[in-house]
């Protein structure tokens, strides 16, 4: 129940108007790495192999907030899907004009006809196993399309699921305006 009320707010907060746009500069791939330190004990409890693949920073402008929470949603969900002993790989890369995130499971993955009903909100897989509130790919749409990119669901090789978001990169010259970086552990 917690965790569904704690959903729903970040996806209030994740709608349009709903308060101040940010501008923060934010490296995805150490918001990655952030995300994946919190995630490891649930990993390691279920035997599963969390990886990080990356090359350098991957800097993106956006509310970081909302940003690492949109990552922190993409591995939940991998987590949670993917059976023991499975694989879960966050992969970034800046590709062009482009921030590259790629989450890829072993887990059952998500039917092709159904890739596009999940992003809406409190929409769940006939017969999912899982516990969920259907919130989390919704609250990671309205996160990417605010920062002006996409996300998109794709079959990984042999079975499970590849989640691709895309981002504009931040220029070199972009400053945050107004943000507060969280404090350091």
């Amino acid at each position: 129940l917690a965790r569904l009320a704690e959903q729903l707010l970040t996806l209030s907060r994740a709608e349009p108007g709903s308060r101040r746009p940010r501008a923060d500069r934010i490296d995805l791939t150490e918001a990655a790495r952030e995300v994946l330190e919190t995630h490891a004990p649930k990993a390691v409890e279920r035997n599963i192999d969390l990886g990080l693949e990356e090359a350098g920073p991957v800097p993106v402008i956006g509310d970081g907030t909302m940003l690492r929470e949109m990552i922190v949603n993409l591995v939940d969900n991998a987590l949670r899907y993917t059976p023991a002993s499975g694989t879960v790989t966050v992969k970034l890369a800046a590709i062009g004009r482009e921030g590259v995130l790629t989450v890829t499971d072993t887990g059952p993955g998500i039917p092709a006809e159904e890739r596009e009903q999940v992003f809406e909100r409190f929409y769940r897989i006939a017969g999912a196993a899982e516990e969920g509130s259907g919130l989390g790919l919704a609250i990671v749409r309205e996160v990417v399309e605010n920062a002006g990119g996409s996300v998109a669901l794709g079959g990984a090789a042999g079975s499970g699921l590849r989640v691709e978001v895309r981002l504009p990169l931040a220029a070199p010259q972009d400053r945050p305006t107004g943000a507060v970086r969280p404090p350091a552990r």
